[in-house]
């Protein structure tokens, strides 16, 4: 190991080291199965979720311009080499970042919580006009209960325009406001567990892209980022080549 270096390995077990050395998960918990599915979900998750952020980020980052000349204006005045650290705390990128999550939905595909008590549920002033927003429901303990990402990142009484790529609604005590909504990455006990890793991508790449190349879109379309199959996360038309671009260095 080089000096000045800490060997990860030393301080954290691997996912299929936190399950066959769990002292909480029974045996049928730890079978080959088992360990298919953590790893083959954690490749998943690391690399195919946020790519389609990206994609979408860059698609609609190159359809307008007003955008990204914002947002490379706004980087310019970050502090060079950039952190993390450091471009977390920049408002108009971490507004486009959310707007990318937004429309890339996350996982769209629904994932049922079950409450081992009754629950009572009053509509918000979010929800269509068509519920009775006075009433309370009561949900009785042991019923399933999901929502996709699509039908809460789409609600026009929170994003108006839910298909317009609009950085600036993430802006302003408004923009605080709304993340609540994000559900990108899930809410609760049960959030991402690579939600902080896989938004110090989001943040690097889309910096390093947006400061250090001049891109054009090539032969892609709205076709090729629009929702048209859910295979866990959001995916285009079976044909489509992905967002293809054209890149010359800004240097």
């Amino acid at each position: 190991m080089p000096p000045g270096l800490v060997d990860m390995h030393a301080l954290f077990d691997s996912v299929f080291a936190s399950v066959l050395n769990s002292t909480i998960l029974p045996p049928s918990e730890k079978t080959l199965l088992r360990l298919q599915q953590e790893g083959s979900l954690s490749v998943l998750a690391g690399t195919e979720s946020p790519a389609q952020t990206l994609k979408i980020i860059f698609y609609h980052l190159l359809t307008n311009p007003a955008i990204i000349t914002k947002l490379r204006a706004e980087l310019d005045t970050a502090q060079t080499p950039t952190s993390w650290a450091t471009l977390e705390h920049l408002p108009y990128l971490s507004a486009v970042i959310e707007e990318g999550n937004r429309l890339s939905f996350g996982v769209t595909a629904r994932a049922a919580r079950i409450a081992d008590e009754q629950l009572t549920y009053t509509p918000s002033s979010h929800v269509k006009s068509t519920i009775n927003k006075g009433k309370s429901y009561k949900i009785p303990a042991g019923t399933p209960i999901s929502i996709t990402t699509l039908s809460a990142h789409t609600a026009e009484t929170v994003f108006p325009d839910p298909f317009v790529f609009n950085p600036e609604r993430w802006l302003g005590d408004e923009g605080r406001e709304r993340r609540k909504y994000q559900m990108a990455f899930g809410k609760g006990g049960r959030i991402c567990i690579g939600i902080e890793l896989a938004r110090a991508e989001l943040y690097l790449v889309t910096a390093a892209l947006v400061t250090r190349f001049d891109m054009k879109l090539y032969e892609t379309d709205d076709s090729d980022v629009a929702f048209m199959y859910d295979y866990q996360v959001a995916m285009p038309k079976l044909d489509s080549k992905g967002v293809r671009v054209m890149a010359k260095s800004l240097a």
